[in-house]
């Protein structure tokens, strides 16, 4: 039977559901290839291409009046996946958006937090916090919401918590794939109080994973 999901795949689309269903439970590419058969090396190039779906998703719905300008994006990445250890969060409208970036020194970051909104050069006033992947550190900037009195960077404090307990997990960081980990927290904070197989597998209905083989 033709596999929808991905052209060309050796694998069934039943058994390629049941690794989308197991990715969204949060098991590692171990645990998957244990209990489905099939070997870690699959499962791994099969989880960097859901990664990549969920890092185009996230990076189409990031606000664009809220993108600094030394933004770096799969979008914008002409050498396969963007690197870089710094990436800036804000939240919008009840979300948190993280992007990377470039130029990024923690001399830089702390002058950054120090400044007053009004200080703040274009190149980063809309960024509410940066971590360092380096040094695991989040650098933030306390902006009170006129909506609610709330701290923006309330919000963002629950995705980095998130972010670094998943990451630590891992035992070390690839810096060439860490920018789809972050996407994939990303998408996992945003989207938690929701049926994430069941919009996963929406996206993937709409462009399926062989179209993200060119991305990762």
């Amino acid at each position: 039977m033709k596999n929808r999901m991905l052209k060309g795949a050796h694998l069934s689309e039943r058994k390629c559901r049941e690794i989308v269903n197991l990715f969204c439970e949060d098991l590692t590419a171990t645990q998957i290839a244990a209990i489905t058969g099939v070997s870690r090396v699959t499962i791994n190039a099969y989880l960097k291409m859901i990664r990549t779906r969920l890092a185009m998703y996230c990076d189409e719905a990031f606000p664009l009046q809220h993108l600094p300008e030394n933004h770096i994006s799969l979008f914008h990445s002409t050498n396969g996946l963007p690197r870089t250890l710094f990436f800036g969060f804000t939240r919008w409208n009840g979300l948190v958006y993280s992007t990377g970036l470039m130029e990024m020194s923690k001399e830089n970051l702390i002058s950054w937090q120090k400044q007053h909104s009004g200080e703040i050069k274009h190149q980063m006033s809309a960024i509410q916090a940066v971590a360092d992947f380096t040094n695991w550190r989040l650098y933030r900037r306390d902006i009170i919401s006129s909506a609610n009195g709330k701290l923006s960077s309330d919000d963002i404090s629950g995705f980095w918590g998130l972010t670094r307990s998943r990451l630590m997990k891992f035992r070390g960081l690839n810096r060439n794939t860490l920018y789809l980990h972050i996407k994939e927290c990303e998408f996992r904070y945003n989207y938690r109080n929701e049926n994430m197989q069941l919009k996963l597998m929406q996206m993937i209905q709409k462009q399926p994973l062989h179209e993200m083989q060119l991305q990762a």
